[in-house]
């Protein structure tokens, strides 16, 4: 299914059904009287919900370690779609990955009700629910008969309150992390311990580079957050003539035809600027961008944050969102932010200002984007 689609049926059959289930886990309230106090009894198994956006897991995965250590005898699992699966598991922090198969109405109905029959067999069950704006996977967390259920609410989705156990207030104005450390504290966690990618240690001092990451994609819903052609091009341009490093294009297999289609419109040099998005598997990807690439550009996506738990310094660009709602600022990184009196406006408004335009990404001078590269590159010598 579409990403459109996905919140259309969210919407017009989410919100119905989530009225419909307050009056049922009243009734199961009154009648079952449950104790919620999270002291009770330690969990069998914590599952967390996040259908879509895998960079947001990996936003939420110093809190998702530190509830890990707070319960180390539980299950930590998780329910995502299959869009995002592969991500999902290449964090290494989940004991187990339940997917959610949404090609279409008939999967996703089919595959959640597996899901669910599973964890009844579960008796001490706790779900976290990290989506933000879904009615639906309130419903889901509900149908799992978890012991308690943990989930964001604020006004849009302020009926949540009488479907969770817990319930965490979601504010929209500051940064994303906060709120998922506000999840952590409420199941208990007084202590958070950051988490980076198996495997991938502090990079050496010295160690050599041969190629720059730049990325320019992004999922269905974050269009508006892309640089344009134009930018892009001036970018590969100004590092095969004024560096040494090649271009490495990032971007998963669908973005294959479109990196493609970017290098041949703008004639860039093939032996220079390289497309390697869907060249690797997954694992040999983060490879690849550890071992290789001196920094990392990119706009507001899932590789920002994985560069971040790679130790790869990185200079991301932004517009639709701010930089300060999403990382948190460290020598590591640079952030690249022109305000506008419409920006932020990606997760507020349906319709946008600029109707698509984002001239608050485009406006964004060549120069001054070059000049943050020379600075990265100036700064992290090899």
């Amino acid at each position: 299914m579409k990403l459109k689609q996905k919140q259309f049926f969210d919407t017009f059959v989410g919100v119905p059904l989530a009225y419909l289930h307050i009056l049922l886990a009243k009734t199961a309230g009154f009648l079952f009287r449950r104790n919620h106090s999270i002291e009770k009894k330690q969990p069998d198994e914590i599952c967390f919900i996040k259908l879509l956006g895998y960079g947001s897991v990996v936003m939420a995965s110093d809190s998702i370690h530190s509830i890990k250590k707070k319960y180390p005898f539980s299950k930590i699992t998780i329910i995502c779609s299959k869009t995002i699966e592969e991500g999902i598991k290449s964090l290494g922090l989940f004991d187990k990955v339940y997917v959610i198969d949404d090609h279409n109405i008939f999967t996703i109905i089919q595959s959640s009700l597996r899901i669910i029959f599973q964890l009844w067999l579960r008796k001490q069950l706790w779900t976290v629910d990290l989506e933000v704006y879904s009615k639906l996977t309130s419903i889901l967390a509900l149908w799992t008969f978890a012991y308690n259920r943990f989930g964001f609410y604020f006004n849009e989705v302020s009926f949540r309150r009488n479907l969770n156990t817990h319930f965490i207030y979601f504010n929209s104005i500051i940064n994303v992390v906060e709120n998922y450390e506000q999840i952590a504290i409420a199941l208990g966690v007084t202590d958070f311990y950051s988490y980076y990618l198996p495997r991938f240690s502090e990079r050496p001092k010295q160690q050599t580079y041969s190629y720059i990451g730049l990325n320019n994609t992004c999922s269905e819903f974050s269009q508006v957050r892309k640089l344009s052609e134009k930018q892009m091009s001036a970018i590969c341009n100004w590092i095969c003539d004024n560096t040494h490093y090649k271009v490495a294009l990032l971007g998963a297999p669908s973005d294959r035809w479109e990196n493609e289609n970017f290098i041949k419109n703008w004639s860039l040099p093939t032996d220079c600027v390289e497309n390697l998005a869907g060249v690797y598997s997954i694992d040999d990807y983060y490879q690849f961008l550890y071992e290789n690439c001196k920094i990392i550009i990119t706009i507001d996506t899932a590789i920002l944050h994985i560069a971040g738990k790679l130790h790869i310094p990185h200079l991301s660009i932004w517009g639709p969102t701010t930089p300060w709602s999403r990382i948190k600022q460290s020598d590591e990184n640079i952030a690249l932010y022109q305000p506008v009196k419409c920006s932020p406006c990606a997760h507020f408004i349906d319709i946008l200002p600029c109707n698509g335009n984002n001239f608050c990404i485009k406006e964004i001078k060549d120069q001054t984007i070059r000049d943050a590269i020379q600075k990265m590159i100036n700064e992290h010598n090899d």
